[in-house]
């Protein structure tokens, strides 16, 4: 067997003892649910059946700044950008798997100073050099980078989904802050009533006019919370502008009365499916499968390393017969081992492992948030949904209490401090029953966004976040 044999003999053997990657030998924590979730004996469907979930709210307007945001909010552009980093790191990683070729070309002279004479030589060459992945360090290399670039489009996915809560609940907010200065108002107009029949009762002499100063106080107080219900209205709308990427001074939004809002029905019980929707869990689990590999590529430092080589080309002292000149090859195979690194390569895979423990950690504690989130979420909706009756007995009783308290006031049969007190309960009432019907909205969004609703991709087939391969 001639020398060229031998060697394509030794690439092939080479190649095909590449096939026996090493493992990292970790254990990651098992993506499964955990069992007090699986043993639920009612599951809601309403969200997993909404993917796009802000559209059961029933406004237009709403939808439209979604799918703005969606298109220009700067985090979301910012993610999408770093996901294209991670697939062009993926397709670097991946171009080490495969042989790289050149074309080296020259001319030379050579002669004497002084001394007459020079000889001229030209020289082409094709060269070629592969390294063998015997013990998988390539391979799990590029495959930490598929690892992350997952994990960045989880990431991205998680940005999406904080961009979508975040402009539902600022549209909510603009809307409940719209009402809750038409409330104000409507409370001015009523103190500012009763201010003109406690006037026409001083200049009748019916009164004191300490009963005017009482009343006067009301008004001024009620006058002095509109600036400010007007500047937090401003800023809401500024932060609703910045979230679908326009300029805050030219944004407009129509909002309306939050009431118009149609207001999401929730079933009771866990989704089955919660935990693998999220996608920072996804994101989380990528990261974690990325240090895996990290660390089993750490660990084929310590084998030696094969590198095939090889050029064949011509060379010739003239140019024009350049392609009739001397035939010429060359083969090598290099295989470098290091005796000593005084610890470099231990330090690596201590660093690697560290790495991995980090992500384990991370991974676990999204898991423990994602269940404390949803709990939480589902029993806020209970409980508010509890409150409703009880803040529309009270609404109802106050206003009955108020009016009966300007009756008996302007008929004499009272004082003023019972109708200023029953005032209060009534301005209370109103603004309880406002804030009471923003809190449920904004709970449903909460609940939709820890269940994970309005991701793009979130769904990965589990095939692509397997470990390294067993030797």
């Amino acid at each position: 067997m001639t020398s060229p044999s031998r060697s394509i003999a030794l690439l092939l053997a080479a190649t095909l003892l590449s096939g026996c990657a090493m493992s990292s030998g970790l254990n990651a924590p098992p993506p499964e649910l955990p069992a007090q979730w699986l043993n639920q004996q009612q599951a809601s469907r309403a969200m997993l059946e909404h993917p796009r979930w802000w559209e059961q709210f029933g406004s237009d307007e709403l939808d439209r700044l979604v799918t703005q945001a969606l298109d220009a909010n700067t985090d979301l552009l910012a993610a999408a950008a770093r996901v294209e980093q991670a697939d062009a790191r993926l397709a670097q990683a991946g171009a080490s798997l495969f042989p790289s070729l050149g074309l080296n070309a020259g001319a030379s002279r050579n002669g004497t100073i002084g001394a007459g004479g020079s000889s001229e030589s030209y020289e082409a060459r094709l060269n070629a050099s592969y390294e063998v992945d015997l013990w998988g360090a390539l391979r799990n290399s590029r495959d930490a980078a598929k690892a992350s670039l997952l994990a960045s489009r989880f990431d991205r996915d998680t940005v999406r989904l904080t961009v979508i809560a975040s402009v539902v609940d600022t549209y909510l907010q603009v809307r409940y802050l719209e009402d809750s200065l038409a409330l104000t108002e409507d409370n001015l107009r009523l103190a500012e009533r009763l201010l003109d029949q406690v006037r026409a009762k001083v200049e009748n002499g019916a009164v004191s006019p300490q009963d005017l100063a009482q009343q006067k106080t009301v008004v001024a107080n009620a006058r002095a919370r509109l600036p400010d219900l007007r500047q937090q209205l401003h800023q809401s709308r500024y932060a609703l502008a910045v979230l679908v990427g326009e300029t805050p001074q030219g944004f407009r939004v129509g909002g309306g009365e939050l009431a118009a809002l149609t207001l999401p029905d929730i079933q009771p019980g866990l989704p089955d499916q919660v935990l693998a929707r999220r996608p920072d869990i996804a994101q989380a689990q990528a990261s974690l499968m990325a240090a895996d590999y990290q660390v089993a590529a750490a660990r084929a430092d310590y084998w030696p390393s094969i590198t095939l080589t090889g050029s064949g080309g011509y060379s010739s002292s003239d140019l024009s017969s350049l392609l009739r000149g001397d035939a010429l090859y060359n083969l090598a195979l290099s295989l470098p081992q290091a005796l000593f690194d005084g610890g470099a390569r231990q330090a690596r895979i201590d660093q690697a492992r560290a790495a991995w423990d980090e992500q384990r950690a991370g991974y676990t504690g999204t898991l423990l948030t994602a269940l404390q989130e949803v709990d939480q979420a589902l029993g806020n909706v209970q409980a508010l949904a509890d409150q409703q009756q009880y803040r529309d007995e009270a609404y109802r009783q106050a206003e009955e209490a108020y009016r009966i308290a300007r009756i008996r006031y302007r008929e004499g049969a009272t004082e003023l401090t019972d109708v200023l007190n029953a005032q209060s309960s009534f301005n209370s009432a109103r603004q309880n029953r406002l804030d009471l019907a923003y809190d449920q909205y904004q709970s449903r969004v909460t609940l939709y966004r820890v269940l994970g609703e309005g991701g793009d991709s979130l769904v990965e087939s589990s095939s692509s976040l397997e470990g390294p391969d067993s030797a």
